[in-house]
């Protein structure tokens, strides 16, 4: 199976079985009436957060959309950490922490995601490289060489 595909499946997923989730909600069916819209985006968000950084660990793509996609995805975690919450009424003062932490292991996963290599590195930066200068300069060594030659 296709990351890509696994990938959309998952949101895909996810946003329906919140929509189901939301419905029955609404329809008063017994034992859901704890669902509501904030629950929904929690849980939306929070299993969007964790595919969008698998997708940034785990996919081939460069360096910088890998840490584009763990970033993307560690937003959506704060955004779950904030709405749960105000679902959950948790104490306002561990609500930054929390974020801070979230923001710190995205950089952290990023920068692993990406196995601390450059990915752009010039060819002025790799071992044995001349300039253009040092170039022509072994071409007018080889040309009087070969001149002798003959």
């Amino acid at each position: 199976m296709n990351k890509k595909f696994l990938f959309g499946l998952i949101i895909g997923l996810v946003i329906l079985a919140d929509a189901v989730l939301w419905l029955l909600s609404a329809c008063k069916v017994e034992g859901m009436d704890w669902f509501s819209l904030g629950w929904a985006t929690v849980i939306a968000a929070g299993v969007l957060g964790l595919a969008f950084i698998g997708r940034g660990l785990f996919g081939k793509t460069a360096g910088p959309l890998k840490k584009l996609w763990v970033y993307f995805g560690a937003g959506f975690l704060v955004v779950a950490v904030v709405v749960l919450a105000c679902e959950c009424a948790m104490p306002k003062e561990i609500i930054a922490p929390i974020i801070a932490i979230v923001v710190a292991v995205a950089l952290l996963v990023g920068f692993i995601a990406v196995g601390g290599k450059k990915w752009d590195t010039g060819d002025n930066q790799k071992v044995g490289y001349k300039n253009y200068y040092e170039r022509k300069a072994e071409e007018e060594k080889q040309k009087e060489r070969e001149d002798k030659e003959d």
